[in-house]
């Protein structure tokens, strides 16, 4: 066997080696599956949400903390990890709006809930309903 050959098996070996590592670590990476939730539950959850979502109005900041309790409660009951990074990424982004209320105002805390909003519905698993549009025809 000559160098060339030799070189050439080498390059190839350390580029699956590459591969299968790099597999591993996306495995890894990857979001955990969710438990199922019972329908109470998530009625419970639902129920839990519109009531914050109503005192968004009278009471933000208070409102956007208790967002963020009931959406990493609903994580943890789903059997997600949420402790640093294995945060999802929507709810780091909604702390980080979170911490900029001080300078940003309302403004922040709604980008938050807007958040808090997506990963709840994303982690209760249901879909937004798109809004219903009435179709009568307006006189003429």
């Amino acid at each position: 066997m000559d160098l060339a050959t030799m070189l050439v098996d080498v390059l190839v070996g350390l580029w699956v080696i590459a591969v299968i590592v790099g597999i591993g670590r996306a495995v890894q990476a990857r979001s955990p599956r969710l438990e199922p939730i019972s329908p109470e539950a998530q009625e419970r959850y639902a129920l839990s949400w519109e009531r914050i979502t109503r005192r968004f109005v009278f009471a933000p900041r208070e409102a956007a903390q208790e967002a963020d309790s009931l959406v990493v409660s609903l994580l943890k009951d789903r059997g997600r990890p949420v402790h640093g990074d294995r945060l999802p990424g929507r709810i780091r982004e909604a702390r980080g709006w979170l911490s900029r209320e001080g300078s940003e105002g309302t403004e922040a805390l709604r980008q938050a809930m807007v958040r808090y909003h997506a990963e709840f519905d994303r982690t209760i698993g249901r879909r937004r309903q798109p809004v219903a549009r009435d179709h009568r025809r307006e006189p003429a």
